[in-house]
């Protein structure tokens, strides 16, 4: 929206170039400032006004004041208040604002305790005008107190003329279209938001000092190594943080802060240290707008490993290290180049699938920062290691005695086929209770062969031997069921 700041240098009496002209009124109480008497001061702004307004004859309380570019004219113009600005250079009118509202000459100033006292109004100038969606703000000085009009939809609120300027001071903005008048915080369309408990600071130009707002009632303070949230509603801090650089900074160096941008509640800032010799180094650093927690970027990523060979019924454990050690976001993601060979899980456990090499590679979730380890598998020990046998009983028991069916499984884990030749069952005195011979039956890597018997006698811990065959050589495994 836009906001000009009028006769910053001039809130209470006309100074510098500015005139005023009371006309014939006389001041019933003691004036503020004893105002201009030479007739060619009141001589020079009746000619700017005639020169460009033309006829004022409706104009009262008039006041003048001339800019190196602009010119600016004020005062009750058809009993209303009422400013225009000209371009010196070319005449132009730049801005003209008129009350919707009458101002009467007679104001009653509120002291305060229910007591009033009356002023007599004889010059008004403006100090502020901004420009607002719906309308527009101005603050007058009306006979040297101030009031501001809040212009919305064609209708007005003002505030209340107070004996005492701090009560009732100029309006600065403020989040976005809000102002600050004195201690309260109103909106654009003059509605009280807060009082606040602590009033903010404002520069000559009328904007915050040492404040970035993130709310009507918030604003982010930085200062030398500290940045806090402060609430001007409640007049409090709502955090503080000290922000601690990666390198070390003597106490005379100079600090200065440079905002880069914001996504939702995290802000970014560069720091830029200026040694006494002269010489500077900066960082940069983002923080949690919510809690104040100061967030460290990843700068990078590493493994404990970075090879590993491993055997196919191997798991390994890969350990990432993510940098620095203070780091916020710590999320790594996992992949394996080739999952046919080794998979990985998001937790960093390798395992082992079938002979081969696959990269594994673990990815910062911030900054994309990424560590890898060449996965190498192989079968590194005998055949035998890698054959797997189970035996699973359904039916019933009895003392130690077993009715009914046993399943048997044998698996091949290893990534070569196997010969099965025959399986034998053995009870627990010794006695052999069923017999099977395969013609050369193969079991493929990775897979396995269930033998289901049925009508066995009466078995008490039941052995199951297999024999299988592999590069000609014969093996022999057993599993003895317990219950």
């Amino acid at each position: 929206m836009k906001s000009i700041r009028l006769l910053a240098a001039s809130l209470l009496v006309a100074s510098s170039m500015g005139f005023v002209s009371c006309g014939d009124d006389t001041l019933d109480s003691e004036p503020i400032t004893t105002l201009p008497t030479e007739p060619s001061i009141f001589e020079k702004m009746d000619k700017a006004f005639a020169e460009y307004i033309g006829d004022y004859s409706n104009i009262t309380c008039r006041y003048y004041q001339e800019g190196e570019s602009s010119i600016l004219f004020a005062g009750l113009k058809n009993q209303r208040l009422w400013f225009s600005e000209y371009d010196v250079a070319n005449k132009q009118l730049n801005t003209e604002w008129t009350d919707i509202e009458k101002t009467d000459t007679i104001q009653q100033l509120y002291k305060g305790y229910g007591e009033y006292e009356t002023l007599y109004v004889k010059f008004v100038h403006p100090l502020v005008y901004k420009e607002t969606s719906t309308g527009n703000i101005v603050t007058f000085n009306i006979g040297g107190r101030f009031q501001t009009i809040f212009t919305s939809n064609h209708k007005t609120k003002r505030t209340q003329l107070q004996y005492d300027n701090t009560k009732n001071g100029v309006a600065y903005s403020w989040y976005k279209e809000s102002v600050f008048v004195a201690d309260c915080c109103y909106s654009h369309e003059g509605d009280t938001i807060y009082t606040a408990k602590s009033k903010p600071s404002f520069d000559e130009n009328g904007n915050p000092v040492d404040i970035s707002l993130i709310s009507y009632e918030e604003g982010i303070k930085l200062s030398d190594s500290f940045i806090s949230k402060y609430n001007f509603k409640e007049g409090k801090s709502m955090w503080g943080t000290n922000i601690v650089a990666p390198f070390d900074v003597p106490s005379d160096a100079k600090k200065s802060y440079t905002f880069l941008g914001s996504t939702t509640n995290i802000w970014e800032y560069k720091c830029e240290v200026t040694f006494y010799d002269g010489t500077k180094k900066d960082f940069t650093f983002k923080i949690n707008i919510d809690s104040g927690k100061i967030i460290s970027s990843v700068t990078g990523i590493t493994l404990n490993e970075t090879s590993k060979e491993l055997d196919i019924i191997d798991t390994f454990q890969l350990i990432a290290t993510i940098e620095p050690a203070n780091a916020t976001n710590t999320n790594i993601i996992w992949s394996s180049s080739n999952e046919e060979v080794a998979t990985v899980n998001q937790k960093g456990l390798v395992t082992a699938k079938s002979i081969g090499e696959t990269t594994i590679t673990a990815t910062t979730e911030e900054g994309n920062f990424t560590a890898s380890a060449t996965i190498t598998v192989k079968m590194k020990q005998d055949i035998s290691a890698y054959i797997e046998t189970k035996v699973v009983a359904n039916g019933s028991n009895s003392m130690g005695q077993f009715w009914g069916v046993l399943d048997c499984t044998i698996s091949n884990n290893s990534t070569e086929p196997i010969v099965l030749k025959r399986i034998v069952i053995v009870n627990g005195d010794g006695k052999t209770i069923y017999g099977k011979q395969y013609d050369n039956q193969t079991i493929s890597p990775k897979q396995s062969h269930l033998e289901s018997v049925q009508g066995l006698p009466a078995i008490y811990s039941p052995t199951v031997k297999w024999t299988y065959t592999y590069n000609g050589i014969e093996y022999t495994t057993s599993k003895t069921y317990q219950k």
